[in-house]
């Protein structure tokens, strides 16, 4: 979502949420842990760790992936924060005894590695695999949000709680703001304590795994949602996972490169894959999702060059409403999923399509809407 990613992973709300942490404090007082984990079976040695509840409900975390070899586990992703590490640890030792080999990083945002205090613990072995780019996001100012990322979380919550004494705000809204006063407590505690834990192996191109049962690629196939997204591929049992460059039901955009991410979409698609785990959200099994996301980045670049091109301004351009058909394509009438869709994606989007088109350039952690 970043991951969330970027430092804004929802600007609705307060322009801070994001994806992180990595202590472990407990969780305040709340009726379900709203860092809990689940497992499902994607294919045969291939697993899929993901939150309980979903991926437009916070937390915003993001899906882990598990692939067993012969002699141990590759694992994608870490949970974003250090309880929610812990969690999916937790659900890897009770699916195998083997240890976790290598565990690698879809990309920088912290809601997608910074569990991997947990990994460091349980397997001090394994080794973190990264894109080079991601490496440097997180060695640099792109993930210096995380020193203030629980304070920030305090400020949603008191937003939130500001939104719930409207008389008339709509019900779908109500349920979701009141989920971020619910477990507010616990995601301020959850957030507060962070670390970043940076790549032991990096790569430009490829790195391959090799297996007798499960063999392993992780792959850069280009910029899309950040400049270093990375995805993994088991070619015998023909998965994939693709981290934020598909994030479902709602995309997330925060500080992408439009024109990449369409062609990266279009590698994506080539691949003959039984089943794609997106980095939020349920697996898929066909191309359907990927086409529409396609399509919306196609319509949503060709609308912004030719707005720039007859001079227009991207503060009036993001007073328009001239999106809104790809606003109700992923949200439809709910208006709880429209306002994360404005906040995930279209804000960031609409500003990066322009910065591309204006020739200026996007900065990890900086850019997104």
């Amino acid at each position: 979502m970043s991951i969330i990613r970027g430092r804004r992973l929802i600007g609705l709300l307060l322009a801070v949420l994001l994806l992180v942490r990595a202590g472990a404090p407990a969780v305040a007082a709340t009726a379900v842990d709203p860092y809990a984990r689940s497992t499902t079976p994607v294919a045969d040695h291939i697993w899929l760790i993901y939150r309980t509840y979903s991926s437009t409900e916070a937390p915003f975390e993001g899906n882990v992936e598990v692939f067993e070899q012969s002699d141990g586990l590759v694992v994608v992703d870490a949970g974003g924060c250090p309880l929610s590490g812990e969690h999916v640890v937790r659900q890897i030792r009770a699916l195998s005894a083997k240890p976790v080999k290598y565990l690698v990083y879809t990309h920088y945002h912290g809601d997608h590695n910074l569990g991997a205090g947990a990994f460091r613990r349980a397997w001090p072995n394994a080794v973190v695999i990264s894109t080079a780019a991601t490496r440097d996001n997180m060695t640099s100012a792109p993930m210096n949000y995380i020193k203030t990322y629980g304070h920030d979380y305090q400020g949603m919550i008191d937003y939130a709680e500001r939104q719930l004494t409207s008389a008339d705000l709509p019900e779908s809204k109500r349920r979701g703001w009141q989920r971020i006063a619910d477990i507010g407590p616990a995601m301020v505690a959850a957030y507060s304590s962070l670390a970043a834990y940076p790549a032991d192996l990096t790569f430009v191109d490829r790195v391959t795994i090799p297996d007798a049962v499960t063999p392993v690629e992780v792959r850069f196939l280009g910029r899309a949602n950040t400049d270093g997204d990375a995805v993994a591929w088991a070619p015998k049992q023909r998965v994939i996972a693709a981290g934020d460059i598909v994030v479902s039901p709602i995309p997330y955009a925060s500080a992408s490169y439009i024109s990449d991410w369409i062609d990266v979409l279009g590698k994506l698609r080539a691949i003959d894959y039984a089943a794609l785990v997106p980095g939020h959200g349920r697996v898929q099994s066909d191309k359907v999702y990927i086409d529409k996301l396609i399509r919306a980045l196609m319509e949503i670049r060709s609308r912004i060059r030719s707005l720039v091109a007859s001079g227009t301004s991207l503060e009036d351009i993001q007073k328009q409403t001239i999106f809104d058909g790809q606003l109700s394509d992923f949200a439809g009438d709910d208006e709880w999923q429209r306002a994360l869709m404005r906040s995930f994606f279209l804000k960031a989007i609409v500003s990066n399509a322009y910065k591309e088109a204006t020739g200026e350039q996007i900065v990890q952690g900086r850019d997104g809407g």
